[in-house]
């Protein structure tokens, strides 16, 4: 009986073998697809395209608009008008410059070092949930709209200025 068991393993093994003699072992082809299948560039490290520095708001009072009461005589950003407490978010990744309550008319403001050189002025909010010198990606929240400073009502006041630049020394937002 031991004779016919070992006979029948054998026939078994023999059957098994032959059935798969044409596949490849698992790891073999797994390496296979690996090297045939082209490897993505990392898209996550890509920042999305952020739309508005305010989520599903759009300017509600553009840069440029000659104004007397303003010291530079034009309006020197774009205003974002929406509810006290809307998110608002990096337009592109960068290094926090600056984020404190000593804006004066600005109120409450951030400052973003972008990847871009470009300096971004997030002014009036009501909340700042970054501290200077954080680093931080296109989309992530940096605070929340108010009415700080000198306003008539809660928004963004959002500036796009050379690194370094001060007040006056913009251009129309773009990133």
């Amino acid at each position: 009986m031991k004779r016919n068991m070992s006979f029948a393993v054998l026939i078994l093994v023999t059957v098994f073998l032959s059935c798969n003699k044409n596949e490849k072992p698992a790891t073999e082809a797994q390496d296979e697809e690996i090297a045939q299948t082209p490897v993505p560039v990392q898209e996550e490290a890509v920042a999305a395209r952020v739309a508005s520095p305010v989520p599903g708001y759009g300017v509600s009072y553009k840069y440029g608009i000659k104004d007397p009461r303003y010291a530079a005589g034009y309006h020197t950003g774009d205003d974002y008008a929406s509810p006290k407490g809307s998110k608002v978010v990096a337009v592109l990744d960068g290094t926090i410059a600056w984020s404190n309550n000593n804006g004066g008319a600005y109120g409450t403001w951030i400052g973003l070092r972008a990847t871009n050189g470009r300096d971004y002025v997030y002014c009036h909010l009501s909340v700042r949930s970054v501290s200077t010198g954080a680093k931080v990606v296109a989309g992530q929240k940096l605070g929340e709209v108010g009415a700080t400073g000198n306003v008539t009502g809660p928004h963004l006041h959002f500036e796009d200025r050379p690194k370094g630049g001060g007040y006056g020394q913009v251009r129309k937002p773009t990133w």
